[in-house]
């Protein structure tokens, strides 16, 4: 059967890592301090990055690099406001274009990364998109980083399950059977795994921060620069846990009462609050109820799964042996209790956290949570075949189907770790609009970024007739959405330079808008100008 058990992890492992794609992130940069694709007449006095939720400032980087890709040195990125924003001062910069490339920790612990340019001056010449691509390349660690990091999130699952879930059938069945030498050698591997796990998870998660290699995973300066922040403190206090756990199970089998059950079950419950307080769970308002939902639920899945894993692979004993029947039986009984729970508490926190599932596909977090729905409504149609099957011929014949419950259940705990990875909410669809238009003699070169549903920034030039300097009387704009019905909506517009305007406008959906441009030439002259403007949804 530990054949069984470990190809059935090896096969979890090939299905939800072995197409490593990257992370998306958690906490989005909602605003900046110049605008994305922005065109200014002078250079900002700092950067200024403002997210959806708070970050931690301590492991924020920005670098800004001008257009030959040479790095600029800015200021200490420090917080402000209510620990969504984070500012680093800048020097004075000449004309040209420029890169923001910023790295930060969300409140939740994943690490995610960005980029944009900005422009001072009009006459730049250099394309924005070649200048992020040259120097985007290291705002993230090396791939191999992100995807041991799964792996170590997966062993630290299947760790936690084994040893809790399984322990607590071990604990509640007759001395002889719980004490077995397979069954030992199962909750040990289990605590192993746990222990292994959330110690690689630190590593990874400092090698992620610094952008680096699977070197920085063991480098104690990389240590000395996460220990402080919430995520890396959980890690820290579950190791702290689990050891306390593993010698408690060193005292399993000699003890089965007094002071070490109400030990272990305190030690348990503290390692449910570190899985719970540094993912998702932690991020939703209020933290403490979706951090006891979640734990509720992980502590339910233990319940099941780890009883199929304890069962399959602890020893054919469990289910041949007389004295074991009544294990088997309470954990069929605990079990209807055990799947609701599981359902409803995960039901609970998808609505949270996707603000509902109409649209489950559009994500990889929707479609992950999909086929976790599938394999557990594939596992609870077995358990109603197994627990038939108990009720008439005895545990003797659930051999076969309790082991392909067992691999299902591996599974599930697969996918689980990956949804921890993934953004719940898919980011704001977005793309930069810039086009140039003639009407009259008039040129008018124009920018709408980021060009999505909510807030824009949109940037005119005007070019007078024959290429004059000769300023222009004035300009203004509209957007409307004929498809929608939406009537025309102006710009709020302002000078910012000769024939240079600036502006903003917040479109409510999206669909292909109609932005028009008066722009007067001279008293009782004017030109329009329009074009369509794509809005993603």
């Amino acid at each position: 059967m530990r054949r069984w058990y470990l190809g059935a992890i090896v096969a979890a492992l090939v299905m939800a890592f072995a197409p490593a794609s990257p992370v998306s992130a958690h906490a989005s940069l909602e605003n900046s301090v110049p605008a994305a694709n922005s065109v200014l007449e002078e250079g900002p006095a700092n950067i200024v990055l403002d997210f959806d939720e708070q970050i931690d400032v301590g492991l924020s980087s920005i670098q800004l690099f001008d257009q030959s890709g040479t790095v600029i040195a800015t200021g200490t990125p420090t917080g402000a406001g209510d620990g969504s924003i984070v500012q680093a001062s800048v020097p004075p910069l000449s004309d040209g274009t420029y890169a923001v490339v910023w790295r930060v920790a969300s409140a939740d612990g994943h690490v995610v990364d960005g980029a944009f340019s900005f422009q001072i001056g009009t006459n730049s010449g250099i394309d924005s998109g070649d200048l992020l691509d040259q120097v985007g390349r290291g705002a993230s660690a090396v791939p191999a980083v992100g995807r041991l990091f799964g792996v170590a999130r997966f062993l630290a699952f299947l760790g936690f399950i084994t040893l809790v879930g399984g322990g607590f059938f071990a604990v509640i069945a007759p001395a002889e059977r719980g004490g077995a030498a397979s069954t030992r050698a199962l909750l040990w591997l289990g605590g192993v795994w746990l222990l292994l796990g959330t110690a690689a998870s630190f590593g990874l998660y400092g090698a992620r921060v610094v952008a680096g290699t699977l070197a920085d995973a063991v480098s104690p300066s990389v240590w000395a620069d996460i220990v402080h922040t919430h995520t890396a403190r959980m890690l820290l206090l579950r190791l702290a846990l689990v050891t306390c756990l593993l010698v408690l199970l060193a005292l399993f089998g000699r003890r089965r009462e007094g002071w070490w059950k109400g030990a272990a079950i305190a030690a348990t419950a503290g390692v449910l609050v570190t899985f719970s307080s540094a993912g998702h769970a932690y991020v939703v308002t209020p933290a403490s109820l979706w951090i006891a939902v979640d734990g509720l639920h992980l502590l339910a899945v233990s319940l099941w799964i780890g009883g199929l894993v304890l069962f399959c692979f602890g020893g054919r004993a469990w289910l041949t042996e007389p004295d074991a029947e009544p294990t088997v039986r309470r954990f069929s009984a605990i079990s209807v209790i055990a799947v609701p729970v599981v359902v409803a508490t995960g039901v609970l926190q998808a609505l949270k956290l996707a603000g509902g599932l109409d649209d489950a596909t559009a994500t990889a977090w929707g479609r992950t949570l999909l086929a976790k729905i599938t394999l557990v409504t594939v596992i609870v149609a077995i358990g109603g075949v197994s627990r038939w099957l108990l009720q008439h011929d005895g545990p003797s014949s659930l051999r076969r189907i309790i082991a392909v419950e067992a691999v299902l259940g591996i599974a599930v705990v697969a996918l689980a770790a990956g949804l921890v990875a993934l953004p719940p909410q898919p980011a704001a669809a977005s793309k930069l609009f810039t086009t140039s238009l003639s009407q009259s003699g008039v040129i008018v070169d124009v920018s709408l970024s980021p060009g999505r549903v909510g807030s824009n920034e949109m940037h005119i030039l005007v070019t007078p007739p024959g290429g004059s300097l000769q300023p222009v009387s004035a300009l203004s704009a509209r957007m409307s959405l004929p498809a929608r019905g939406i009537p025309a909506s102006p710009v709020t517009i302002t000078p910012a330079g000769a024939n240079h305007y600036s502006g903003s406008i917040t479109l409510p959906v999206a669909g292909d808008w109609t932005l028009e441009i008066i722009v007067e030439t001279a008293p009782g002259q004017s030109t329009l100008l329009s074009a369509v403007v794509p809005i993603p949804g």
